[in-house]
């Protein structure tokens, strides 16, 4: 059997995946279940799915607990035997370390936290290749790069353009306001998604977040990345190719079917063909400004203009989430902040270790908004 752990246990990949498992028992084995801090769910889910061990990540929620069914994360961290599948599952630039950790215990490593590959950039792949671990991307647009990458003979020599197909989010058709409800700007038309996520989808900021991922995995250049809209979001990346044919890669809008592929198992999670219509649209970079900025940080400057633009717009979604500016604040404030000299001038510069890493990502929160 293949040994299985599940980071983010508590959250909707790893909800997802749990699903997955408990219709796939008899093929693993489920080691961990590990989460942030949501200790009684994490409990419940010990006695529905009775993996060997429970962990929480944050240690002051730790009180009272039962040393049997908990292990902590460091002594997880020792275990010599490598797991076949870990399940990263947690959001936010604040989990690389978490992830950089965790490539010393995965053979395969599937990992929904873009911003760990964006931060990471380089070293997190270096990394990775010298613990022996496979990075597997289950966002479901980079998944499809990942499959089209290794099965067809095509190299990026071959590609005129890579396009990450996005659903508009809420406002695609609607006229945005400034002052955007919070209640209005979390609800997805097509995703059941966190709330941080469902907001870099209203702004398409999770689109140009996915630009940077795509950069980093599959070596791709800036001239190459573009980003579409297909509303119903059947269609999750095409590939052009020089030769002029098109290859739409498309599947029904369900994280369970990144995640069962990348497990090596066959989903019955089948998109209907009949009357199916893939209408695609450039966004337009007037409404959603956050395109033409990530474009630019693509063109003009390196590793450290993604990192700047991945921790910044998460602070921004926070305050937001906190009242403490309006929606429109969320744009207007990162397109402001990249016209400063200073940071233009920062972000040109390209890292290459941790060290670099971590003060880039301090020096980005410091940076007044």
């Amino acid at each position: 059997m293949k040994t299985l752990a599940i980071i983010g246990s508590t959250g909707s990949i790893g909800g997802n995946t749990l699903k997955i498992y408990n219709k796939n028992k008899n093929i693993f084995k489920l080691i961990y279940l590990i989460t942030y801090k949501n200790l009684n769910k994490l409990k419940r889910q010990y006695k529905v799915y009775k993996p060997n061990k429970i962990c929480l990540l944050n240690n002051k929620y730790l009180k009272n607990t039962n040393s049997k069914i908990f292990i902590s994360f460091e002594k997880l961290l020792k275990k010599k035997k490598k797991i076949d599948y870990v399940i990263s599952g947690l959001a936010s630039y604040e989990a690389i370390d978490i992830n950089l950790k965790l490539t010393k215990l995965s053979r395969n490593l599937l990992i929904a936290n873009k911003e760990s590959i964006i931060c990471g950039g380089r070293y997190f792949q270096k990394i990775a290749k010298k613990n022996k671990c496979n990075i597997i991307p289950i966002d479901s647009e980079h998944h499809c790069l990942d499959f089209f990458f290794k099965n067809s003979k095509f190299k990026i020599f071959d590609i005129d353009k890579v396009f990450l197909v996005a659903s508009g989010g809420p406002f695609f058709r609607k006229k945005i306001s400034y002052n955007e409800k919070i209640s209005n700007v979390i609800k997805h038309p097509t995703w059941k998604m966190g709330k941080k996520i469902t907001i870099d989808s209203s702004t398409l900021a999770n689109k140009v977040l996915e630009l940077f991922e795509a950069k980093i995995l599959f070596n791709l250049p800036h001239n190459k990345l573009k980003i579409l809209v297909e509303e119903k979001s059947n269609a999750h990346a095409i590939i052009k190719l020089k030769n002029k044919i098109t290859i739409p890669i498309i599947h029904k809008p369900d994280m369970r079917v990144p995640i069962a592929n990348s497990l090596n198992l066959n989903n019955k999670i089948d998109l209907s063909l009949d009357n199916l219509k893939l209408d695609f649209k450039i966004p337009s970079k007037k409404k959603f400004p956050l395109i033409k900025l990530g474009y630019q940080i693509l063109k003009k400057y390196g590793d450290l203009g993604m990192i700047y633009f991945t921790v910044l717009n998460e602070r921004l979604v926070k305050m937001y989430l906190n009242r403490e500016i309006k929606y429109g604040d969320i744009s207007k404030t990162l397109v402001k902040t990249f016209s400063k000299k200073n940071i233009i001038n920062k972000s040109k510069m390209n890292l290459t270790n941790k060290k670099s890493i971590y003060n880039a990502i301090s020096d980005a929160k410091k940076i007044k908004l």
